[in-house]
């Protein structure tokens, strides 16, 4: 599998609604997301980088690109 959500698919949230059932999602994800990426600009000491991972990902996106591969390209 390439990554854990790499293909569409419906996820199960009767769980988490068992535990926690008045809780109701009002901010869409396009607004969220943007909210996030704010927050951690304002706390930038939060956002701890590690230098060997972040080399690590760079260089696997230099190898293999961003774009999706069937798992036949990795065989």
């Amino acid at each position: 599998m390439i990554g854990d959500q790499a293909v569409s698919s419906v996820f199960d949230n009767s769980k988490i609604k068992r535990f926690v059932p008045d809780f109701q999602a009002t901010v869409p994800f396009s607004k969220g997301i943007k909210q996030s990426v704010a927050w951690f600009e304002a706390h930038p000491e939060q956002c701890t980088v590690d230098a060997e991972w972040s080399a690590l990902l760079d260089k696997l996106i230099e190898r293999h690109g961003i774009e999706a591969k069937p798992l036949s390209f990795y065989a």
